[in-house]
């Protein structure tokens, strides 16, 4: 198997889906984006739906430690495993999380979450890059509650989806004003 064919069916369907939305991401498009042919989506990965939850493994793998420099999504703030402090963390709220959560990398995980509900074995990615998520976030902020961090996840994930029906909103205050509240309420 060609890894170098693998990758361009990736990062393809990884355009594809930021571009075109995963109602209109298909095997053709997948290809397009490419640059192969579309057959060559059958050969390396069996269907569309298998091609997809390979993306979503390969970013969640790359999301082992997720925002860390390996991921190419956020760098790490100082001390990236240790409970940081309130200053750290709003100051990594404002310059890091912000520009992520306005990306193209938002637009590409709101697609993941659309494509799950439709596609089990990509469903089944999702889960575990959520859980990595949740993990990271108890760590980087000293929380041990799994209702919390589910909270503060799933408070990110709603102003993403927010950005992305309205980019005017202020996500950086929403972002900012959500871990000045988190650290001080600790």
């Amino acid at each position: 198997m060609s890894q170098d064919t693998r990758k361009k069916l990736l990062e393809g369907a990884k355009k594809c889906l930021v571009q075109e939305g995963f109602r209109k991401t298909s095997v053709k498009a997948i290809a397009r984006y490419a640059g192969v042919n579309h057959g060559l989506v059958h050969h390396y990965f069996g269907s569309k739906e298998e091609l997809l939850a390979a993306l979503v493994e390969s970013v969640a793998s790359g999301e082992s430690r997720p925002y860390s420099v390996e991921s190419n999504v956020i760098p790490p703030p100082a001390g990236d495993e240790a409970v940081m402090a309130s200053a750290g963390i709003e100051a990594f709220a404002k310059q890091k999380l912000v520009p992520h959560l306005t990306s193209d990398y938002n637009k590409l995980v709101m697609e993941m979450l659309i494509m799950s509900a439709e596609m089990p074995l990509v469903a089944v990615q999702i889960r575990m890059l959520l859980n990595r998520r949740r993990a990271w976030f108890g760590r980087i902020l000293g929380i041990q509650d799994p209702a919390l961090l589910l909270l503060i996840s799933g408070a990110l994930m709603g102003l993403m989806l927010q950005y992305k029906l309205d980019s005017s909103i202020d996500v950086e205050r929403a972002v900012t004003q959500l871990f000045s509240m988190i650290v001080k309420n600790k």
